[in-house]
């Protein structure tokens, strides 16, 4: 029997190689390129003690004073709660700090957030998705830092949302 192309057999055999092989080289650098991020991700920080919250209190400037009333509607379901914050980081609720620190961190972030008033409503022009998160509502009245509050938060658009998750030290159940 007679081959029709002798040589097919040989260079197919050498392209299949240098084919394989080229290959086999982008794949060990797409892995060397992509393998950093497909590693396990770091596993999430604990969740600070409420303690460790009470003692963020000692290195802001001044602990808060406030005596707020939160009325929440959580899908038909309502509470009231009431925090006092004396001042004392030794003695007042988690939430105290927690309200002072998310305030600060406001502040520094918006040009016209106040540290002193965590509790300020969506300014004017805003722009906000129309997104609605959630059925939640509260009302929140009382004083903060020496300065009166009364409030109604929701959680009908992405402005909302925003100020409801600033504020969800008070609007979650406290502790």
């Amino acid at each position: 029997m007679s081959q029709r192309n002798p040589r097919r057999g040989l260079l197919g055999s050498i392209g299949t190689a240098v084919l394989g092989s080229l290959c086999l080289g982008g794949a060990l650098a797409y892995g060397v390129a992509v393998g950093g991020s497909m590693t396990a991700p770091e596993p999430p920080a604990a969740a600070d003690s409420e303690a460790d919250r009470v003692s963020d209190l000692s290195t802001l400037s001044e602990a808060p004073v406030g005596d707020l009333r939160i009325q929440v509607v959580d899908e038909g379901h309502a509470y009231v709660q009431n925090l006092e914050c004396t001042g004392d980081p030794d003695t007042d609720p988690g939430a105290c700090a927690e309200i002072a620190r998310v305030a600060a961190e406001w502040a520094e972030d918006d040009d016209q957030a106040s540290a002193d008033n965590p509790f300020a409503e969506v300014a004017r022009g805003s722009v906000c998705t129309e997104r609605e998160y959630g059925p939640q509502e509260a009302v929140i009245t009382g004083t903060w830092q020496g300065e009166e509050v009364s409030t109604e938060l929701n959680r009908a658009n992405s402005c909302e949302e925003a100020r409801w998750q600033r504020l969800r030290a008070v609007t979650a159940p406290l502790d």
